[in-house]
């Protein structure tokens, strides 16, 4: 069943042994290297060369950012519920490096 895929809204994931999650929970969030469609790869480099994002490659990110902070074991001090709602708010490259900032924080690594 761990490597079946698993689609979430457009991006479609298969857990690969390269990248186990390292703490065991029910659903294991889904790293960007498992998504299977290129999607999310095209955008995690346009993101990593700190290049500006369309509208639609934010989404893209969002996606899987939301998808992975909801299922991540995060700190006990963290407040999820707030971070979820600053992922809705992304717009532009910098919100993505500040949020990434704050995920650390809270002991979440999505990238």
């Amino acid at each position: 069943m761990a490597n079946e895929p698993e689609q979430i809204g457009t991006l479609s994931f298969v857990a690969s042994p390269d990248y186990p999650y390292p703490f065991p929970v029910a659903l294991p969030p889904r790293f960007w290297m498992e998504e299977t469609t290129g999607a999310l790869a095209a955008v995690i480099e346009i993101y990593m060369r700190g290049e500006d994002l369309t509208l639609a490659q934010v989404e893209v990110l969002k996606l899987y950012l939301r998808q992975y902070l909801e299922r991540a074991v995060i700190a006990d001090d963290a407040d999820r519920p707030r971070l979820l709602g600053r992922i809705e708010r992304v717009r532009s490259v910098s919100d993505v490096e500040r949020l990434a900032d704050s995920l650390s924080e809270a002991g979440v690594e999505p990238f």
